[in-house]
């Protein structure tokens, strides 16, 4: 029997709930009950498709018991989704650990597939935040004071505004209290015996289940140093004591409405892959991004460890279907802990960033997850070959591209052996020396070899267009990608900058080329080094390479370092004003609260400023409003890089910020795909 055609607006507002157990279904629809959402239970497929014959469920609950074979997972979807233009999503319920079932979820596109070993109330709230349903629970703070006074007195400010409230006045117990109360947001002292607020940070953000989760500082500290420890650590906000009430709740209701954003940023649809059903490779390098920027070269954790050194990356490329990728992807879900995130971030490629206790479980773990995985591939799928590498997270790496290369650079180098073990990438242990990296950029610039990345800088200001910063990495033979920071310094040492930049240049204005072509209007800024503008034909080269092309319509930005520009102020002067008289506008990098920054400025007839990303994720607010001021009274847009999150987008729209870009926004990519309406329409409004 064929059903009637249903349309978009026919969806009930019910979820289906195809099970057997009706104890199950009672406590779940209790459950959801707080949420406003309706269950409906069957425990025959026919049954519960004669009831949504004319009109669609909000969403698919499947428990694996009920089903006989793995596939009838797909098949029931897509009877439930018939002549629907977007199906309801499907949330799969495993009550064992069968690799067929994961596969079929995957393949079906289930929103979720969940152990059903979950609590109901925890349950309920997956299935609301699937259908985007607003929170009804009410906020969870913990308070964590030694004074009793003044725990007391914040307690019972945030339950007057409707926020359930926890107090800890032994700092030693803010763990077991943690994991009994899963709070929101932690309102934390500074100064308690036993161990301070910025020793507790430490160890909170050392999990990686609580790396989102905010703390705000509640002390009567009043040195500037130790509010700006407290905030490198990890901490959030500051907030002095005394503090009035409504400034205390408007401060915690701010910060829970930006972890909501952050959180829906990071979970939302657009960030998991549609095939292997993994958090996607932008969604990785977000997540890597934060946690370079949390863990800074040589700090130390709890019992004299480096934090750094208990994350990794494992990568695992393969030889193979795409069969045998949703196989990979399947094996490495089931695998992997709750806090580890698993991402697929090439063609055949998947990677899993991991945490243990230490350096040898950390191991132990790769190498255990690269031998089942393997084995299970083995059973599975005939002529597949597996490659697997791991590369730790540490402080002398800070840019997430690399640091995702250099994990694959080991899988590769895995899958050439062809042995069944996992590689360690660690280039800074073997030295690479300074010919090897000439060598490889004298071969990467004659072969064409490097690499171009684009990041979008989007408007808070209501600025018109598509902007990009366009950046180069250097491909070496073994697929490690270096950022300019690498290689870029090597390049001046040895008088390859004029050939660098010049290949850079040129690569750029072919982009601009084709843009033009295409009738799209795309602003895009080069960065060029004044070693390489130095040659005394620079600008002339640079005059000839527009009109080839015909680019009279559209300039590129070029873009030089602050530094470089102060230490070579006569130069840069001089082809600035070059620059000018041939309708290209010039950005100066890495402005900072240094003496150079003001001289510079001064003296360059600059149009865009981008502001040091050490600067922008500091917390001197005020002081970054004053520095923006600067570079607008000289007659410049000001630029902020390094944006991780709403927050920063906040306080930088206040500072005065016209364009932003970092991880939160999109990270480099090499394509200028991003959706400028979309976020310039409506994310930046949500971000405040």
């Amino acid at each position: 029997m064929t059903n009637p055609p249903r349309h978009e607006t026919d969806r009930s507002g019910v979820i289906l709930f195809l099970t057997s157990d009706a104890k199950a279904a009672a406590d779940l629809e209790a459950a959801l009950t707080p949420h406003g959402l309706q269950l409906a239970t069957f425990a025959d497929p026919i049954t519960a498709m004669a009831r949504f014959t004319t009109e669609a469920p909000a969403l698919l609950l499947f428990d694996t018991r009920l089903l006989s074979d793995p596939a009838d997972v797909g098949a029931l979807t897509t009877c439930f989704a018939t002549d629907l233009r977007s199906p309801p999503p499907l949330v799969v319920l495993a009550h064992q650990e069968d690799i067929r079932l994961r596969l079929a979820a995957m393949r079906a596109g289930a929103a979720l597939y969940l152990p059903a070993s979950h609590e109901f109330d925890e349950l309920a709230e997956r299935l609301a935040h699937v259908l985007g349903v607003p929170r009804q629970a009410s906020d969870r703070v913990l308070v964590v004071d030694d004074q009793p006074v003044a725990a007391l007195f914040a307690s019972r400010v945030l339950q007057g505004a409707g926020i359930l409230v926890e107090r800890v006045c032994n700092p030693l117990e803010v763990m077991q209290a943690l994991d009994r109360f899963n709070p929101d947001l932690v309102l934390m002292d500074l100064h308690m015996p036993g161990a301070s607020g910025i020793e507790l940070t430490g160890i909170i953000r050392e999990q990686d289940r609580f790396a989102d989760l905010p703390i705000i500082f509640l002390s009567g500290e009043l040195d500037p140093e130790q509010q700006m420890a407290a905030l490198r650590i990890g901490g959030d906000d500051f907030l002095a004591k005394p503090v009035a009430p409504d400034r205390l709740v408007e401060a915690v209701r701010q910060r829970l409405q930006r972890s909501r954003e952050r959180m829906r940023r990071l979970r939302g649809p657009g960030t998991i892959d549609g095939l292997t059903r993994l958090a996607t490779r932008d969604r990785l390098l977000q997540r890597l991004d934060r946690l370079i920027g949390q863990i800074p070269a040589g700090r130390l954790g709890a019992e004299g460890r480096n934090p750094s050194a208990q994350r990794a990356l494992i990568y695992l490329e393969l030889q193979g279907s795409q069969e045998a990728l949703e196989r990979l992807a399947a094996e490495v879900a089931a695998r992997v802990s709750e806090d580890d995130l698993a991402a697929r971030v090439g063609e055949r490629a998947v990677a899993i960033l991991m945490r243990r206790e230490h350096n040898l479980a950390l191991a132990e773990a790769a190498q255990t997850l690269t031998y089942e995985v393997g084995r299970a591939l083995d059973e599975t799928a005939a002529g597949v070959a597996l490659g697997a590498g791991w590369y730790p997270l540490v402080g002398g790496c800070n840019d997430s591209v690399t640091l995702l290369s250099r994990a694959g650079r080991a899988a590769r180098w895995s899958l050439r052996q062809g042995e069944r073990r996992i590689e360690h990438s660690a280039r800074e242990e073997r030295g690479a020396d300074e010919a090897t990296h000439e060598s490889a950029i004298r071969e990467a610039i004659q072969a064409d070899q490097l690499q171009l990345l684009f990041e979008p800088m989007v408007a808070l200001t209501g600025i018109q267009g598509e902007r990009y910063e366009m950046t180069p990495r250097l491909r070496l033979g073994d697929g490690e990608l270096l950022p300019p920071a690498d290689f870029a310094p090597i390049a001046a040492r040895t008088g390859l900058a004029a050939r660098l930049d010049r290949w850079l240049l040129s690569a750029g204005l072919d982009v601009l080329k084709s843009c033009l072509d295409a009738g799209r209007p795309v602003q895009i800024c080069i960065h060029q080094s004044l070693t390489g503008a130095a040659d005394e034909d620079w600008a002339a080269w640079v005059r000839d390479q527009i009109n080839t092309r015909n680019l009279i319509r559209l300039r590129p930005v070029v873009q030089f370092e602050v530094a470089e520009a102060d230490a070579c102020l006569d130069l840069a002067m001089a082809r600035a004003g070059q620059l000018g008289r041939l309708g290209i506008r010039l950005c100066l990098n890495g402005l900072d609260f240094s003496q150079r920054s003001p001289r510079v400025l001064h003296a360059l007839p600059s149009a865009f400023v981008r502001i040091a990303r050490r600067v922008v994720q500091g917390p001197e607010a005020e002081s970054i409003a004053w520095l923006v001021q600067s570079a607008k009274a000289c007659g410049n847009r000001v630029i902020a890089t390094g944006v991780d999150g709403p927050e920063s987008i906040a306080r930088l729209y206040a500072a005065g910020v016209e364009l932003i870009q970092g991880a939160y926004v999109q990270p480099p990519t090499a394509q200028m795909d991003f959706d400028f309406a979309g976020a310039e329409g409506s994310d930046r409004n949500r971000a405040f």
